[in-house]
């Protein structure tokens, strides 16, 4: 049986470990803490216009895969349903599809396109909310949210929006919104509006409920998460939550990822560590990859010290060099140097950690959710 570890719990550490329990390896996934995955709003996009991408973005971890665009479609719609039905048996069902663009309000009363989103928020799509009105649930008290204002800026795009705020039972002064997870939702009056917003947390929604996207609050991070520990429970993966500060290695060839408690041997590993906030990518006077000091990557061309002041430069122009920046990998997912050789052989990488790409754009969820499946399956071969 071989052995595989995989470096990180999000999306792209899941999706890898997943699928390399399914292809028969015996998987540790080493997680530090939920790194970006505790900023999801609620909403996940999954990718742009797969044409223009290829013919835009040479460096682009789709393109690296070697196939083309109908390719990549193929499988990530692939990845895509093996995730919903994964998430789903977890407890928190979505709903949506690559290309969607479904139009969801968050709690400041912006309006966010998504593909994916929990069940318990499509109800509030605006597209399907033509000539409705719109109710948005206050509570009276929260500090950090106001169904007026939520209200107005709706009604200022277009959105028929009404306001109605409700007391908690319970609440502690100078409450937030955190404080009202897994409180039961409060019932309201029909008649006033045909579907009513709430904010998230409550449980138990009326039937003609949703609830907004998130903002700063953290609550569907936090389900998100647990969602992802019960998935890679439920596939029998070994998931530990340690520190990984290294690897052992033979030459080239990984042996065993190295934390303050433990080594863990493998035959292949996954680096899916995430890029600024998960620590995969450590920026400072450049950008460096920690844990083996990979070549990190942007525009096809390595970023060391010779090259940070053009970089940095760049940077102040726009932020795209710092959120394209990352590790270049082969057609197998194996990180690269500038000449295009693999580094590891026995090295796989995914998710946010990978350059040529913006993971806070159209394919944010797209590039950890196929890479993170097609890397534990390869690592598992």
């Amino acid at each position: 049986m071989p052995r595989v570890v995989v470096v990180g719990g999000g999306i792209a550490g899941t999706m890898a470990a997943v699928a390399a329990a399914r292809a028969g390896a015996d998987v540790t996934a080493l997680v530090r803490a939920p790194g970006a995955t505790a900023l999801y709003s609620g909403g996940m996009n999954l990718v742009g216009d797969l044409d223009q991408l290829f013919a835009s973005q040479p460096h682009h971890p789709f393109v690296r895969l070697g196939g083309d665009a109908l390719d990549v479609a193929t499988q990530l719609d692939e990845a895509v349903a093996v995730f919903s039905s994964l998430i789903g048996k977890a407890g928190l069902p979505i709903q949506g599809a690559r290309g969607r663009n479904g139009r969801f309000a968050d709690v400041m009363g912006q309006i966010r396109l998504a593909d994916l989103v929990p069940s318990t928020v499509m109800a509030g799509d605006l597209g399907r909310l033509r000539r409705r009105r719109l109710g948005v649930l206050g509570v009276a008290g929260v500090g950090d949210y106001s169904a007026q204002a939520t209200a107005a800026a709706l009604s200022a795009q277009g959105v028929q929006s009404v306001a109605i705020e409700v007391v908690v039972e319970g609440l502690r002064p100078g409450a937030s919104l955190i404080d009202l997870f897994r409180r039961p939702a409060p019932q309201l009056p029909v008649g006033i509006a045909d579907i009513w917003a709430y904010p998230p947390g409550f449980e138990n929604l009326p039937a003609t409920a949703c609830e907004l996207l998130s903002h700063s609050c953290p609550v569907h991070g936090w389900r998100l998460n647990a969602a992802l520990e019960s998935i890679c429970a439920a596939a029998g993966v070994h998931r530990i939550r340690d520190e990984v500060l290294g690897f052992r290695t033979r030459g080239a060839r990984l042996e065993a990822a190295v934390t303050q408690a433990r080594e863990v041997a493998a035959d292949s590993f996954v680096l899916a560590t995430g890029r600024y906030i998960g620590g995969g990518l450590v920026k400072s006077r450049t950008v460096t990859e920690p844990l083996l000091n990979l070549p990190v990557m942007y525009e096809g061309r390595r970023v060391d010290a010779r090259r940070s002041l053009g970089f940095r430069q760049n940077e102040r122009i726009s932020p795209n060099p710092a959120f394209s920046t990352g590790l270049m990998v082969d057609k197998g997912l194996r990180p690269v140097d500038d000449q295009g050789r693999v580094v590891h052989p026995n090295l796989l990488a995914a998710g946010a950690i990978l350059g040529g790409y913006d993971y806070g754009a159209a394919e944010g969820f797209g590039v950890p959710l196929l890479t993170g499946w097609l890397a534990g399956s390869r690592a598992a071969a």
